[in-house]
């Protein structure tokens, strides 16, 4: 007993030495992370109501930077933030409720003027034009190229540091840039060309994880830093709760974490020439998060994610294959029998927990059409709507997959394995043949242009408005009435089967009203549920990134991540490290060191990888056609080797790794829908078998180590055909070395110091020597290892 007290005693004292913050630990009006602003120079529209659930009770907004200034509407639903050039970099402004203040963090755009010249090689042009992700990929939104004094074509864009894809438009006709080597294929046989944008300086401050001690952390600072900024949840913590010292920064965990289970401290901090990484530390009560076992399905960073079609997943239940077994429709764009019944069964013999995955995406349940629709010349064939996309109902799950009640089921089975399941919702269009469309044509936009002109296909010029076939009406979400009723829809699926959020179809066409309204109501109508909800959308960074924050969407598919890496992985255009390397860090900088992105392995939009790396798809073919017209398998079976490297690369960054379907064994195929061959489960070869195993072990050992989900990113070394960075996580570490060569290769690396080489064990068994901070590994040709401690 008097041990007990003793250890009661201890406890006590340390609980005492814990400051307070005197701030109400939950409150209904802001129980999510307020997301990281970027504020451009001139005037800033903020919606409180993404931060503030009640924005009548907001009494101001305030900011204590001279560079800023705050104007509040009326309502208290927006606020103007106008920043001048001489604002700091970083600022914290203030959302007042009741006398608290609920911070929100916000960085100066770090965009620059930049110079792009062309050399048109003497030939004559009467229009050239640029387009690419600076533009949205439409050229009309950048001055056309004027011819300079040196003979050159030059325009001047006001542009962030960072890698973009581009093509030039040369008196109309698009493609690569002929005079840029550096290109990536673009799926539709062309190929785009790759613009990389150098920053001012790299001085500004570094920061990384050190050490814990009881409620206590600290950091450790690279560069010097102006001013440090530590949120404890969305309250900054006051000078009383840090101690800055010339490269340490200490942190006093605020006594009310010990009312939240899970809370978070975040840092940053910045000088003259810009803004830090994020440092984003979860929290145990008051403690720091460091053993796994206390990781729950509520944490979003945590994520696996697994894609699958089901109509070729699994076929569970042949009572509902009802397929078209029409002679205009090709068995390749018919329904194959996959179904509810199929997944919940592979639910339940644990093959998604042996694979080490906790989140299903499951593709649209919607009905679709009994009769086929599209038609691809080519082939003479129309299509089924196996896939989903093309809703008739707004509430009814697709007879072929199941029921309702079965969908019900499948959701309660995959909770109990601790399984969260994601529903793909489509906002942007409906079916012809959709009730809603038949009696309200209005809420649908126009199928024809002013001009006459039909508005099908124009992804990036009428993105909000165009239509993706003729026979899909995209919904008008300028009208409030659209909003209201799609929202209350994507609202009755979460409700009708207990989901935990949603992949959103074709984000980028829908307005931004529909997603605020739709994060509105997720607030008010489950407001102590987890919920994560990832879009997609193929377009510029910084329009990807719009959709982030707070009040929408927690994290999108990084297409620009995944597009350089595949190919580079797959042996295709140079296969230089390096610039995976620039195109993540310009990622991480913009969506943020601790993002929760998609990374994905494929898609069911995409040739898959293993036609690529063996060969039997070739770069700048047209990969639908290869498809349709020839059988691809995989003649060179390194591409096995391949395929590793870029799942080991998926699972070792920050973000969400994403599976798709089959790529966990290495399936093959080219574009849609060869793309969407039907899952083996069974008589899987020798290298189709190590693959799976080889993923297995690096989803597990992600989930069993929080530095592989929280550990700040370090690069180390790149020499475009090897790569070794580090995850680091206070004490805790993990060092991958990737061979993306075809030979054997000596790494000898040598360690920053805040690195430590004791205790380092090799995930895949390959033998290592360390001597102080130096570390030497021999890596076979297309392999990978893993270091950890």
């Amino acid at each position: 007993m008097k041990k007990y007290g003793f250890l009661i005693l201890i406890s006590v004292v340390f609980t005492a030495c814990q400051p307070k913050l005197n701030v109400p630990a939950v409150t209904d009006d802001n129980k999510n992370l307020n997301s990281l602003t970027t504020l451009e120079i001139g005037d800033n529209i903020i919606f409180l109501q993404d931060f503030i659930l009640n924005p009548a009770a907001i009494d101001s907004v305030t900011s204590s930077s001279n560079g800023l200034k705050i104007a509040v509407s009326a309502d208290k639903l927006n606020a103007k933030l106008t920043v001048q050039p001489e604002m700091e970099q970083f600022v914290d402004v203030n959302i007042w409720v009741k006398g608290v203040a609920y911070s929100l963090p916000c960085r100066k755009t770090d965009k620059i003027d930049y110079t792009f010249s062309f050399d048109a090689q003497s030939k004559r042009y009467k229009r050239i034009q640029i387009a690419g992700q600076m533009n949205d990929w439409t050229a009309s939104r950048t001055p056309d190229l004027k011819l300079n004094e040196k003979g050159l074509y030059e325009v001047t864009i006001n542009l962030s540091p960072g890698t973009y894809l581009y093509q030039m438009a040369l008196d109309g006709e698009q493609n690569h840039d002929v005079t840029n080597p550096n290109k990536v294929d673009n799926g539709f046989g062309k190929y785009n060309s790759i613009l990389q944008i150098g920053g001012k300086n790299d001085s500004f401050p570094a920061l990384l994880t050190d050490k814990i001690s009881g409620y206590k952390i600290s950091l450790s600072l690279q560069n010097q830093a102006n001013n440090i900024f530590v949120y404890w949840q969305n309250y900054r913590l006051p000078n009383k709760f840090l101690k800055i010292g010339n490269k340490k920064i200490s942190i006093n965990i605020p006594a009310e974490a010990r009312k939240i289970d899970r809370s978070f401290i975040r840092v940053w901090a910045s000088n003259e020439y810009g803004v830090s990484n994020e440092i984003l530390i979860p929290l145990q009560k008051s403690e720091v998060l460091t053993d796994s076992k206390y990781i729950t399905p509520n944490d979003k960073h945590a994520q696996i994610m697994y894609f699958m079609l089901v109509d070729r997943f699994k076929n569970g239940d042949a009572s509902n294959d009802k397929p078209l077994n029409r002679p205009d429709v090709n068995p390749k764009a018919d329904y194959w029998g996959g179904d509810l019944a199929g997944l919940q069964q592979k639910i339940e013999d644990g093959y998604f927990e042996k694979l080490g995955v906790n989140t299903l995406w499951i593709s649209p349940l919607n009905q679709n059409p009994t009769e086929p629709y599209g038609y691809y010349a080519p082939m003479k064939t129309k299509f089924s709507g196996y896939h989903g996309y093309w809703p008739v109902s707004s509430s009814q799950v697709d007879f072929r997959f199941g029921t309702n009640d079965e969908f019900k089921t499948l959701v309660s089975k995959a909770h109990e394995n601790k399984i969260n399941v994601l529903l793909d919702y489509v906002a942007n269009h409906v079916h012809e043949a959709h009730p809603l469309y038949k009696q309200h044509p209005e809420f649908a936009t126009n199928l024809y242009l002013p001009d006459g002109s039909l508005n099908v296909e124009k992804w990036d010029e009428q993105r909000l408005t165009t239509w993706f076939d003729t026979f899909m009406p995209s919904l008008d979400f300028s009208n409030p009435k659209v909003v209201d009723m799609m929202t209350d829809s994507a609202i009755l699926w979460m409700k009708e089967f207990n989901l935990d959020g949603f992949r959103h179809d074709a984000c980028k066409h829908v307005n931004l009203e529909f997603w605020r309204m739709l994060t509105l109501k997720m607030k008010q109508n489950f407001p102590d549920k987890t919920i994560f909800q990832i879009g997609e959308t193929y377009g510029s960074p910084r329009l990807i990134a719009s959709y982030l924050t707070t009040g929408m969407l927690n994290g999108q598919f990084d297409f620009n991540v995944y597009d350089i890496a595949n190919t580079t992985f797959a042996g295709i255009g140079g296969s230089d490290l390096k610039q995976v390397e620039t195109i993540l860090n310009a990622s991480l900088n913009i969506y943020g060191n601790h993002n929760l992105m998609g990374y994905i392995s494929g898609n069911h939009d995409k040739p898959r990888f293993m036609a690529y790396a063996s060969g039997d798809l070739k770069f700048g073919e047209d990969t639908k056609a290869a498809g349709w017209k020839r059988k691809i398998g995989i003649t060179d079976s390194t591409a096995y080797d391949k395929f590793f490297l870029f799942h080991a690369f998926n699972l070792t960054i920050p973000g969400i790794p994403v599976l798709y379907y089959g790529d966990e064994i290495g399936m093959t195929g080219g574009n849609d829908p060869d793309c969407r061959r039907m899952m083996r489960f069974d008589g899987w070869n020798k290298r189709e078998s190590k693959l799976w195993n080889s993923i297995a072990k690096l989803t597990h050992l992600r989930r069993n180590n929080p530095v592989m989900m929280y550990g700040d990113f370090m690069n180390i070394e790149n020499t475009g055909k090897t790569w070794v960075y580090a995850r680091k996580y206070f004490d805790k570490q993990a060092i991958v070395f990737i061979n993306n060569s075809d030979k054997s290769c000596t790494f000898e690396v040598e360690l920053p110091k805040v690195l430590k080489t004791q205790q380092l064990k090799a995930t895949f068994g390959t033998k290592f020597e360390t001597k102080s901070h130096r570390i030497r590994v021999v890596l076979p040709a297309y392999s990978v290892e893993v270091l950890i401690n």
